[in-house]
């Protein structure tokens, strides 16, 4: 099938994918560990204004008042970048959850169900 054009995302993630490349030849050849995980890029400049500010506010970023979005953005990714994650915890209460049809939500209506 041909596509006479390509919406904005698949641009930017092929995009993406192009400059990891070259930054892993570039870097040492690519044949080190540390390159063998492929941690994908999450591009939080697609993101509203308000809803990075309600991040900010949410993990008590420290900024400088005023900052536009792009500077904002930036921030974010920084810190979104350094949150350390256990993957197979994460993994696994989320294979639990889905198998059980539930959602965080679910929990929190449940537990103020209980103290009623």
């Amino acid at each position: 099938v041909r596509h006479l054009y390509i919406c904005d995302f698949h641009k930017n993630f092929i995009q993406s994918v192009r400059n990891k490349r070259k930054r892993k030849t570039s870097d040492d050849g690519g044949d080190s560990p540390e390159h063998e995980m492929d941690v994908p890029e999450v591009d939080l400049f697609q993101l509203q204004v308000n809803t990075l500010r309600r991040y900010k506010r949410h993990y008590k970023l420290q900024t400088r008042p005023g900052l536009n979005k792009a500077q904002l953005a930036e921030t974010v990714s920084r810190h979104f970048r350094n949150i350390p994650v256990n993957e197979k915890e994460t993994l696994a209460y989320f294979i639990y959850m889905v198998k059980n049809n539930k959602s965080r939500l679910d929990q929190k209506s449940e537990g103020s169900k209980q103290l009623e």
